[in-house]
């Protein structure tokens, strides 16, 4: 920033004399000179220090941040996001308030505050560099941004908490589960749940999804009505898809084999892993989940997504664990310390509606707000919710939030997003502990243990407590349902599960664990049984048959010391060779002078 004198000379005589009038002082003559010396004397001694304590309490922190600022500059939405408002360098209307640069050098309408902060542009505020070394001596240091906690979230109408760290915990191992049964159906191409999978999900997550179906899938009276549709189910085949946990084929998925060692590990630990796998994909925007601002799919205009996620992890590092925020207050804190990121390089490829009238580039229409802010409640909502990293408190969608409402293309839109209902969030213990701020995980709410009866005829029941959806899919991975609450080993369901790397020695783990006395000795034996029966035979891999002309061809091929590893005899005239080996056997076949059908 320049000096007072440098900035004064540059100055036209017109703003030299809007400056004499605001602080009433009258020049030797109207030239230049004598009016830049008449602006300086007024700075002079104490002159400085009665300038500061003339103005108002919010002018004061605007000074306060600007002269420790290292370019002296006033950063304007830090500062509001800060302290919850602006200071003012005009008096005008709230209607003109944010197009005051048209009352610029208007002494009639300026306010002391342009003493001190000089305005070049109209978003350009500064201290002179010489008076800001002066200010310093008196003016204090800005203090820490802080982020207010609450002890509850705000009541209001239609309001609904969530507890979710228990309810990630046993989701977890149901959508494992799903898909260990085939069940789990998402597309290959988009990673996406079909209907029917997101319908399956549904009835496997303790307590369903964020809103009930009748909510989220509401009838509409017009076809461009919005609808809020899935949430839960759509983040879980995506975590679940980049974590790896599962592979797809077509519509169809299956547990991968990270799946089935995820199921013998306790699920704090897998959600901590699929957690980070999520903060450094580059797959998957969650910003896409916004759909109706469109433009998203032009190329090379979206900003990286790791950097965004790491802006907001960083910022929920900063927050204490079991205390409840608002939303809105973790966005400010973020703009004000500096934890921002971009959603896309070029604002004007992004719109409403429509590309030319609904363009998120015109000024003022794709702040921070439109785009960081709706990115941030995506993350939460959708990701760190469903994950049990966070409890929320939320309201249906529909004009919880009206600050896109002056956007062109708005006016038939009830929300700019279907997350715009979420108002509070309290990091729970097992979110403190997937973040990094506690080393271990202690759960936030005692978890009620399911008690289970397992009879020596193989049947079991359960005495107390109600099994989760995750309890009722082990269950039915190894016994077929009786009622709803009883199940009998089936043996044909224990050796499919043994086929498919499940292990018996865990589900006698689980029983044992659920019930108060030892299992029975004829349980002990049909599990070990299976667990035996079910890996009589290993698949070693694909292989080749063909058939030799006869029996003494076959016999050359089979005892030639060249193909002696590379093939294996199989009837009167039959060969098998692995697939590995094909390429080699059949090259020897024809050194030897014979041709492959």
């Amino acid at each position: 920033m320049d000096t007072l004198h440098d900035i004064l000379w540059n100055s036209t005589l017109e703003v030299l004399n809007f400056r004499l009038k605001l602080l009433k002082s009258q020049p030797k003559s109207a030239k230049k000179a004598d009016c830049i010396d008449a602006i300086k004397q007024c700075y002079t001694g104490r002159g400085l220090e009665d300038i500061w304590w003339s103005l108002g309490e919010l002018e004061r922190l605007a000074m306060v941040e600007a002269c420790h600022a290292l370019d002296y500059q006033l950063d304007l939405l830090r500062f509001e996001a800060k302290y919850g408002d602006a200071p003012l360098f005009y008096n005008v209307s709230e209607k003109d308030r944010y197009d005051s640069y048209r009352y610029l050098n208007k002494v009639e309408f300026a306010t002391r505050l342009n003493l001190l902060l000089f305005t070049r542009g109209r978003d350009h505020h500064a201290v002179p560099s010489d008076l800001a070394e002066r200010l310093r001596d008196f003016v204090p240091e800005p203090v820490d941004a802080v982020i207010n906690t609450l002890l509850e979230p705000k009541g209001e109408e239609g309001l609904i908490v969530r507890l979710t760290e228990n309810d990630s915990l046993a989701d977890l191992t149901a959508m494992l589960h799903l898909a260990e049964q085939g069940n789990f159906k998402v597309s290959e191409k988009t990673g996406m749940p079909s209907a029917v999978g997101s319908n399956k999900m549904i009835e496997c997550l303790t307590g369903g999804d964020f809103y009930p179906p009748e909510v989220a899938f509401a009838p509409k009276e017009w076809s461009h009505e919005q609808e809020i549709g899935f949430i839960k189910p759509v983040a879980w085949a995506l975590l679940l898809q980049n974590a790896r946990l599962i592979s797809s084929n077509g519509t169809k998925s299956k547990l991968s084999p990270a799946g089935i060692k995820a199921l013998r590990q306790a699920p704090h630990e897998t959600i901590r892993d699929v957690w980070g796998k999520w903060l450094g994909n580059s797959t998957y925007d969650e910003f896409n989940r916004v759909s109706d601002i469109k433009g998203q799919s032009a190329k090379k205009h979206m900003t990286a997504k790791p950097p965004r996620r790491e802006a907001v992890v960083s910022a929920l590092g900063d927050c204490p664990v079991g205390e409840w925020i608002d939303v809105d207050a973790l966005s400010n804190y973020m703009v004000a310390t500096g934890h921002e990121f971009q959603i896309t390089h070029d604002p004007w490829k992004l719109y409403l509606c429509e590309a030319k009238y609904g363009n998120l580039g015109y000024d003022g229409y794709g702040g921070w707000n439109i785009l960081q802010f709706r990115y941030l409640l995506v993350l939460l909502f959708e990701y760190a919710a469903t994950l049990g990293l966070i409890d929320i408190a939320y309201v249906h969608p529909a004009d919880a939030r009206n600050d896109f409402r002056d956007q062109w293309g708005a006016d038939d839109m009830k929300w700019l997003s279907r997350y715009d209902g979420l108002r509070a969030f309290r990091i729970t213990n097992l979110g403190a502990y997937c973040l990094g701020l506690n080393d271990d995980f202690k759960p936030s709410r005692p978890v009620f243990l399911l008690k289970l009866l397992v009879f020596p005829i193989l049947s079991i029941e359960v005495v107390s407590g109600q099994p989760t959806p995750a309890d009722r899919l082990l269950l039915e991975t190894w016994a077929t349902p009786v009622s709803d609450l009883s199940w009998q080993l089936d043996r044909e369901r224990a050796i499919n599960a043994v086929e498919r790397g499940r292990s018996a020695r865990d589900f006698a783990t689980f029983l044992g664990n659920s019930g108060d006395s030892p299992l029975p000795q004829s349980v002990e034996d049909f599990l070990r049984s299976c667990e035996s029966d079910g890996t009589a035979l290993r698949r070693q891999g694909d292989a080749h048959l063909f058939n030799c002309r006869d029996s003494k061809t076959a016999d050359q091929l089979a005892t030639r010391k060249e193909l002696l590893n590379l093939c294996f005899r199989i009837g009167p005239s039959g060969l098998v060779v692995p697939t590995a080996h094909e390429t080699k056997f059949c090259k020897v076949v024809r050194d030897l002078g014979l041709g492959i059908v």
